[in-house]
C-alpha cells in the first residue's frame, strides 16, 4: 500500500492543529499491516515537551485516532491509524529520523 502525499499531509495537519497549544516538531507517516495483514498507518508524532511537562494533553491524544479515523474515511482511505508519541529528546536517543 502506497500513502500519497495528499493523506500525508492531511494527517499532519490534523494533528498540528489538534495540538495547536503545542510544539509538533515532525509527523511521520508510513504505511503498514497489521498481524492480520489488514492495512494501518504507523503515526509518528515527534514534539518538543516543555519545562514541567514531557508529554501532551492525555485526552488530545486518546482522541487523535478517532478524529483520524473520520478524515482518512472522508478521503476513502482504508487503512488504521497507529499513532505513537514522542518528545524530541527520546526521539533523539532512539535515534529516530524525525528527530
Amino acid at each position: 500500500m502506497t500513502v500519497s502525499e495528499e493523506i500525508k499531509n492531511a494527517v499532519a495537519d490534523l494533528v498540528v492543529s489538534r495540538f495547536s497549544d503545542d510544539k509538533i516538531a515532525s509527523v511521520s507517516v508510513q504505511p503498514g499491516e497489521d498481524s492480520d495483514g489488514d492495512p494501518v498507518l504507523n503515526i509518528l508524532v515527534v514534539f518538543e515537551a516543555e519545562a514541567g511537562r514531557d508529554t501532551l494533553d492525555g485526552k488530545k491524544m486518546s482522541g487523535l485516532a478517532r478524529r483520524l479515523i473520520a478524515k482518512l474515511s472522508e478521503m476513502n482511505f482504508d487503512a488504521f491509524p497507529l499513532v505513537s508519541f514522542v518528545s524530541t529528546k527520546d526521539a533523539k536517543k532512539l535515534n529516530l529520523e524525525a528527530a
